[in-house]
């Protein structure tokens, strides 16, 4: 009794002439043509981008609780941490380790300047105003502690404020320069410019490449909001989640998933947590033609068989096991038990009926034949 691989020399099999180069482009053609059809007819994004514009007009005191926050070193953005400033407020570590501190801070944001001092003095210079001009110069001038009383004072007044025509009122109380600067702040974000003053500060020439200032403004409360709205909150499912009847992108549900189940959603860390899971179960994804056991499950689970099945009922049909160069040397490779022994004079029929006196029969029948 002998023992015969399966060897798969294609050279001994027909050989058809197959163009991948056309057969890629044809693709890309219709793939494309479909793509933009169908981005035609239904569109994407469903909601139109959330603007400065659009938060200060709609939610005035939102949009100077979140430019305070820029001033005072207290917001979202001004505590963010790597890469941007040297805050710790959103830096994320596992036993210590938290690659986002590796790179250091190259994407430098100072709050203050780049979100309310400079754009205010690109306003107070192109509008000529004295009052912005002297309250700008008073905020600079004074000391860090009498600053902060400042803010502090007008963060706790605006926790009462009120909307009139527009325009936050709060309380009247020492604020120094404060209220004025929130005002203007407000003023120049209602008008639409806010997003274009923040876009030239880190844009000298003529074309916007780094518009980083400007996506960073809304970032933490105005856009959590936002996504609160719409069910897109990270305890929400995330962007799978997505605003019509159909799934979002539905390749990151294993991702968003872990964000709905604890540890990942109650750990501080739970956004460092969840990428290193998924990245440990792609690993072992990856080793599975490796592991014992779990590298056997192709051919217990002939999935294969069932995305190929016209094929197969085409070799059945046309008995084309009678006419293969590897009939000899076939173990039964893509149908039944393959114990990888053929008996003297026998070949087993890989694409026949399970049965083995059925495949004892046909392989001795067609070994007779051949």
């Amino acid at each position: 009794m002998s023992i015969l691989r399966f060897s798969r020399d294609t050279l001994k099999f027909p050989q058809k002439n197959f163009d991948m180069v056309k057969e890629g482009v044809v693709s890309l053609v219709i793939s494309g043509v479909l793509i933009v059809a169908v981005a035609a007819i239904w569109g994407a994004p469903y909601r139109p981008a959330v603007t400065n514009k659009q938060v200060a007009t709609k939610q005035p005191v939102l949009i100077e609780k979140t430019a305070l926050g820029d001033l005072s070193g207290s917001g979202d953005m001004a505590t963010y941490g790597p890469p941007y400033n040297n805050g710790t407020g959103s830096i994320q570590s596992l036993f210590g380790f938290a690659p986002q501190t590796w790179w250091g801070t190259p994407y430098k944001l100072n709050t203050a300047k780049a979100d309310v001092l400079n754009p205010l003095s690109m306003l107070a210079t192109a509008s000529n105003n004295a009052q912005l001009k002297t309250a700008l110069r008073t905020y600079t001038t004074a000391s860090a502690k009498q600053q902060q009383a400042w803010n502090k004072n007008y963060s706790s007044a605006l926790k009462t404020a009120a909307v009139t025509n527009g325009q936050v009122e709060v309380t009247p109380g020492n604020y120094g320069p404060v209220k004025t600067l929130m005002s203007d702040e407000l003023t120049l974000a209602q008008s639409g410019l806010l997003s274009g003053a923040l876009n030239r500060q880190t844009n000298n020439g003529v074309y916007r490449w780094n518009v980083q200032d400007n996506l960073l403004f809304l970032q933490g409360d105005v856009l959590h909001q936002a996504a609160k709205k719409i069910n897109m909150l990270g305890e929400q499912w995330g962007i799978s989640h997505d605003e019509q009847a159909y799934p979002g992108p539905w390749w990151l549900t294993p991702y968003t998933f872990l964000y709905q189940v604890p540890p990942w959603s109650t750990i501080a860390a739970g956004d460092e947590a969840a990428a290193y899971t998924v990245g440990l179960l792609f690993f072992l994804l990856l080793l599975v033609p490796f592991v014992p056991g779990l590298n056997k499950l192709p051919r217990l689970l002939p999935v294969h068989r069932l995305i190929w099945r016209d094929w197969y009922k085409r070799l059945e049909k046309d008995d084309t096991c009678s006419r293969c160069p590897l009939r000899q040397q076939c173990t039964q490779e893509f149908k039944g038990r393959n114990t990888g022994t053929l008996k003297p004079g026998q070949t087993l029929g890989c694409y026949q009926a399970v049965s083995a006196e059925r495949q004892t029969a046909v392989g001795e029948n067609r070994f007779a034949k051949s």
